[in-house]
Formats: structure tokens, sequence, C-alpha cells
């Protein structure tokens, strides 16, 4: 079989420049001649590679062109670390916080782009170092190469490096810290055109004038010179001027004398006095009702906008439990004269039902029914019934509550049927208590008439046939009062409850009695002491700025304190029901003990309680820090004590001792310790949720 080409001059292939000829082939017929189906075949077959090698070619020009376009592969960028020789806390900040630490990963980095940021760190030291009130720093950085790669007697390596590592030194002089020194804080705004200005709007511009940090002489710090702005613009936006604003700021650096001028202008607007209250949402509950509440939280109208009274009582009503969400607020658009106190309530549903498991370590697993009825049918009362089940302690109880009146006040009736099963004695009381309550942010007072009866049996009360139910009514007063900075999670205040009843016992046999009992609790943050002891050692370094002193003392953490006391004063055989007299012991009590167990001990095992009690507890709690900032998590160790008697001359202390972790959760605190009794040599396990007073 013989191939030929027509006759066409030869031409590559103009994509690839292969040695393809382009033109019609022509199949010449063999000298003995072929058949025409065999003649066509080849004819084809003919055809079909061509149009394969053409797509190939093309395939293969486009591979070409884009292996030129296409760049040749980086070399491996230069590696690099950076030295800072600098004073504690500066280094640490330099070292996080310098630009150049963004291009280590840099893929394509080589020495002229090295030199480059090399050169630029000066600067940016300088702008770092200014927002810590160091102005006039001396700054040197000097490259060092590879111990392989220097070139030159100009760059001797100081050790021997890394094989590819080079080395950006960088040594700073931050020199002397800056200053405050004149200090000017200015208010523009419609009441300084005011004849008579209002006591308030005097008291919140001086307020911003006292509590303002930065005082002449303070170190001066970046971020103390805005948290000292946003706190003066929080202060006056949250109390009389919700329209405050801050005009204009300056912080003048004097580079000669170290100091810094500073000034600052805010502009109050106009001074807010709350008007009529307007409630939204209601169906079923009766507005005079949330207007006594509202009224009782501290918003009254025709008083001065405070944010404060507007969140305590959005918080009382959404804490009463007629609601299922609550929004009161103040709208910056009202009219100043009289803003409108708008009070958004959904209203809940008039009954629910609810189911709760749950533990603790004193009375083991829990089962809880909560019955609520917001409007008991045909009484203006919210009733609140409640049934726990515990492994060794069962109650139920039943509350009803009038709605509060103008002044806060309202009538109080609660029924309590109570079995306690512990240290091999059994104690079942019923108490019923009719009174008047106020409850306030801060104080919390009532009067009531109680009667209780308890009745107690254990093996030796059985065997001396003194097995009774004792009873008593008494006409008690309580009052409690509270000064934390927060709730549910407090990290400084105190709090003060007492309360004190004249009662008789009932029965073949009446005595008089009268019982008392006063309860303190305190935070105190121990940075607070260096205010008192200036030579308080530190484990941490000095401070540069007051916002790194803030952050370094709180490393020491807080002492939270406790401390309570009960007294009986009657005649010894008096049958007081055990229900008035003291326990201690448990989680809230003296822990390293179960619930209830330090009393008086019988000589059967069993533990009787007594008409003394003594506790305290002293706890030292730190908060973990992360990134030079305070988590969530805290460490504590403490020492509890608690003594019960009836005689003070037997009062004899029981002390537990351990250690603990805290989780601050929005609910409140969820507490974990192990304490050891002195008295037991026993380990035991402590977790409570949550802090009340």
């Amino acid at each position: 079989m013989h191939f030929s080409q027509l006759n066409s001059p030869p031409n590559r292939c103009g994509q690839c420049g292969c040695g393809l000829h382009w033109g019609w082939l022509r199949l010449a017929a063999w000298r003995g001649g072929l058949g025409r189906a065999t003649r066509m075949w080849l004819r084809t077959w003919a055809w079909a590679m061509l149009v394969m090698l053409a797509l190939a070619c093309g395939t293969l020009a486009q591979a070409a062109e884009a292996a030129e376009a296409a760049p040749l592969p980086a070399a491996p960028g230069l590696r690099f670390k950076v030295a800072v020789d600098a004073p504690e806390p500066l280094q640490a900040l330099l070292v996080r916080h310098l630009n150049i630490q963004r291009f280590h990963d840099l893929p394509d980095l080589d020495q002229a782009e090295l030199r480059r940021l090399a050169n630029q760190v000066p600067a940016d030291v300088r702008s770092l170092l200014g927002t810590q009130g160091y102005f006039s720093p001396t700054v040197q950085t000097r490259l060092q190469a590879p111990a392989a790669q220097v070139d030159g007697p100009s760059q001797p390596p100081d050790t021997a490096q890394p094989a590819g590592v080079w080395t950006v030194h960088i040594t700073v002089q931050p020199g002397p810290v800056s200053v405050v020194g004149n200090v000017l804080v200015a208010f523009t705004g419609e009441q300084d055109t005011a004849e008579t200005p209002d006591v308030s709007q005097l008291t919140a511009r001086e307020r911003v004038r006292s509590q303002w940090p930065l005082v002449t002489g303070e170190p001066f710090s970046q971020a103390a010179w805005d948290s000292a702005k946003t706190n003066a613009l929080r202060t006056l936006s949250t109390d009389t001027f919700p329209n405050a604003r801050l005009v204009g700021s300056l912080a003048d650096v004097d580079t000669d004398t170290h100091s810094v001028n500073l000034a600052v202008e805010l502009d109050t607007g106009p001074a807010f006095q709350l008007g009529p209250i307007q409630i939204e949402g209601l169906k079923l509950t009766d507005p005079t009702w949330i207007e006594n509440m509202v009224r009782v939280g501290g918003a009254v109208p025709g008083q001065p906008y405070r944010l404060q009274d507007l969140q305590t009582a959005q918080q009382r009503l959404a804490q009463s439990g007629y609601f299922e969400s609550v929004f009161v607020y103040v709208d910056p658009d009202s009219p100043p004269q009289a803003a409108p106190i708008r009070v958004q309530v959904r209203e809940a549903r008039r009954g629910r039902l609810l189911l709760g498991v749950g533990a603790s370590t004193d009375n083991g697993h829990r089962l809880s029914a909560e019955h609520v009825w917001n409007r008991v049918p045909g009484l203006d009362m919210r009733a609140l019934s409640k049934l726990t089940l515990e492994r060794d302690h069962q109650n139920l109880e039943t509350e009803w509550r009038t709605p509060i009146d103008v002044k806060g006040w309202q009538w109080l009736t609660r029924l309590q049927a109570e079995r306690l099963d512990v240290n091999q004695s059994f104690t079942g009381s019923q108490q019923i208590k009719l009174g008047k309550v106020q409850e306030t942010e801060h104080l919390n007072r009532g009067y009531f008439v109680q009667y209780d009866r308890a009745l107690t049996d254990s093996l030796l009360l059985r065997q001396t046939n003194t097995v009774q139910a004792n009873e008593s009514v008494s006409v008690n007063y309580a009052w409690s009062r509270r000064q934390f900075d927060s709730m549910p999670l407090p990290s400084r205040g105190h709090g003060l409850a007492a309360e004190v009843g004249v009662g008789t016992t009932l029965g073949s046999e009446r005595q008089p009695y009268v019982r008392g009992k006063v309860r303190w609790q305190g935070l105190l943050p121990l940075d607070g002491l260096r205010q008192w002891l200036p030579d308080l050692p530190s484990a941490t370094p000095a401070p540069v700025s007051p916002a790194a002193s803030s952050a370094s003392q709180s490393r020491l953490g807080r002492l939270a304190m406790r401390a309570e006391g009960g007294a009986i004063v009657s005649k010894q055989q008096a049958p007081v029901p055990d229900s008035q007299r003291f326990w201690a012991g448990g989680d809230q009590s003296v822990r390293g003990y179960g619930l209830h167990e330090v009393g008086i001990a019988q000589a059967d095992g069993s533990v009787r309680p007594g008409r003394l009690m003594a506790a305290g507890s002293l706890e030292w709690q730190r908060p973990l820090f992360s990134n030079n900032q305070p988590t969530a998590w805290e460490t504590t160790v403490f020492v509890d004590a608690g003594a019960v008697a009836d005689q003070v001359s037997t009062l004899k202390a029981r002390v537990g001792v351990g250690a603990g972790m805290r989780f601050n959760s929005p609910a409140g605190p969820l507490q974990f310790d192990l304490a050891y009794g002195l008295a037991t040599k026993k380990f035991r396990l402590h977790l409570s949720v949550g802090f009340a007073f």
C-alpha cells in the first residue's frame, strides 16, 4: 500500500510546530488494484487519524502557553525571629503586637523585604509605647544573618544561629513615663443657660468630675484615657442626660516635661424628667399594680431620669412571675420635660406547672413540682405551691401574696409541712405564717405572726418515752439590707440580716421565749488593701499604667467572709419546737460536714438542734487569667467553723478546711468545693449554684 500527498507545499503545524503536514491525502490504489470497499475504509481511517492529531496539537499548544505564562515555583522565603530587649511588661507588649511578627510565614520573603520591615520597627515600637505613656523611647534595631550567610565583618553573628534563620534584634530604652498634667473637663448643654440649674444636673456633672480617674501626676496610658472618656459619657447618659455626647477631646503631649495635658468637652443635652407611665400589652393584670411596681423600683414621674431606676423596675416586674417578657424604657426623642415611662409587657399564662429533677451533696437526688397561679379565681392574689422530694428531706409549701401597694408592701400567707430525716433522727414540722412584707432592691423587711409545731423522733427519745410534739406561736420582725455591686455575681459589697421574735410555747406547759438571729456576709477585694497598706508585697511586677495596675491588682482576688449567730432566751425546760432551734453544717454553712450534722450529739448517735448557734467562714477567691484577662473560672481556699449548744459553756467549734473552684455562669456562681472535717476526719464534696442573701 502506498500513501502519497497532494502537491501542496509542506507547512508545519501552526500551533505546536510538530512535523505534521496539512493537506488533502490521496490514497493510491495498488498497482494490482484494490476493492472499492477496501479503499473507502482506508480513506476513512486516514481522516480519523488526522482529526486526532489536530486535537492533540491544540492541547499541546495550550499547555505550552500556560507553562510560559505561569510563574516559576517561588523559592522558600527567609525565616526570621524577633528578639526584644526591653523592661517588663513592655517586652511582652512588643513581642505580641509588633507589626513585623505578622510576616513570619511570608512565602516569598527575601533579604531586601526583611531589611525594609526591620527599618519600620522603630516607628512601630514608638507607636506601641505611646499607648503606655512612653513618648521619648530610644530604639535600636540590628539584623543578624544566619551563621552560614554572614556577609562581611559588618554583621558578625553574636551566637550560632539555626541554619537559615535570621534574627531581628530590638533594643528599647523606654525613657520616663509621661504623667497627666493639666486636666480640663468642660460641659455644654441647655442646663448651662438655666438661671437656677436643677440639683440633679449639678450632681451628674460633679460626679463626672469627682470620678475622673486621670488626675495630675498619675501615669498616662491610652487605655486609661479612652476608659475615662467612656465612663464620663456613660455617667451622664445613664443619669439625667440620656442624649449626652462627646464633642471633642485632646491629649497634648509635652516631651520636654514628660507630661500630657488633657481636655475633654461633653455636650450633656437637655436634662430629662420622667413623665407619665404608659403600659402596653395588658389583658388581665391590673395596671395600677404595675404602676406601683414601677414606682417602688424608683422610676417615679416627676423625678430626674436615671437608667438604674428603670432597670430596677424592669427587674421587679420580670421577677414577679406575672409576665413572660418586660421592657421598661424612655424614648430619647421624647419631650425632656416629661418623658413618658414606656412599659411593654407580655403576660404569662394564668397558671403553669413546672417539674424538676436535680441533686445536691446535702440531700442527694431531688424531684420537685411547682405550680403557679398568677391570679387566683375570686381573689386578687398570686399562689405559689411547691413539692420537693429529696433523700433526707421532703417539703410541701404554699405561699399566697397580694399585689404590692404604692409603698411596696404586700400581704403574705405561707403554709409549710416539712420532714427531715438525718443523723439517726426524724423531725416532722408544720408552720403557718401570716404577715406583711416589703421587698426593694437593697432592703427587705417584714412583720408576721407564726405558728410552729414539730415532732422529733429518735431511738433515745423512744427509750426515754419523751417523743412528743411541741408547739409555739410568736410575733416576729425581719430585716435585711444588701449592698453588693452586682447580682447574681457580686465581687464586692456586704449584706446584713436580722430577725427577732417573741413567743410562747403551747400545750400544758406554756413558757415565753425570745428568739434572735443575725447574719452578715461581705466581699472585700484585696486590691483595696493597697490604699491602707502601700507596702503590701506583690508577686506581680510594678504596673506601667493605671489600666495595667488594675489588671495586676485584681489577680490578688477577694476575701469572702461570713458570720452568723442565733440564740433562744427562755427557761431551760421550755419546750420550744425543734423547727425554731438551730443547726449548722452543709453546703451553705460549715463545709466538711453534712446538712444539720453540727448540733448536740446524743447517746444514740443522733444530733439534736440547740438553743445557741455560731458559725463563720473565711474564703480567699482568686480569678484565673488567660492572655492577661480574667476568665469565668476562680479558685478558692477556705476555712469554716460552727458550733451548736444549749449553753455558752458547752459551745465547741467544728472546723472544716478545703479548696474549690468557681464558674461564674449567668445563673450565678457554680461552686465545687472539697472540704475536710477536722472532727470527722473525712473529706466531703459540696456542690451548689447561685448567690443569695
